[in-house]
């Protein structure tokens, strides 16, 4: 089944780097502190559960989508992962703008690393998102 996919090593590699990635946030989501938001201030309230509770949800939600969608239908998944590269893109805009001036995070441990690492994560849907729109398959 894979095999008929024909996509490269990379993007194998790529897919589970994500896979990876958006395991240790939904864990990260799941176990910041409650310390780490004012929850008195509006901005900051807002701020927690459109970080907590909305993204935790998509990402979960494209978790189990994903491979579901890959083995389905060659054109549905370059659409679906170009949709999840841009929101990613957007997402990483929105926290350096606005987000991380309203939240301290933890400077150690699991959150440092995932900030760290995130440029890698965009540069892997960017593979992939290349990839799938690019590689010539045989259609069966």
């Amino acid at each position: 089944m894979i095999k008929k996919l024909q996509l490269s090593n990379l993007f194998w590699i790529s897919l589970a780097i994500n896979y990876l990635f958006a395991i240790m946030v939904v864990y990260a989501f799941l176990t910041v502190p409650d310390t780490i938001f004012d929850i008195e201030n509006p901005e900051h309230a807002l701020a927690a559960f459109k970080l907590t509770y909305v993204r935790a949800v998509i990402v979960t939600f494209v978790l189990i989508a994903y491979p579901i969608v890959l083995f389905k239908s060659r054109k549905y998944i370059t659409l679906f992962t170009f949709g999840l590269t841009a929101w990613v893109v957007a997402l990483y805009i929105d926290d350096n703008l606005v987000l991380y001036r309203l939240i301290e995070y933890p400077s150690r441990g699991l959150v440092v690393f995932l900030q760290a690492v995130r440029p890698i994560v965009i540069a892997c849907l960017i593979w992939m998102s290349f990839e799938l729109t690019f590689k010539n398959y045989k259609k069966h």
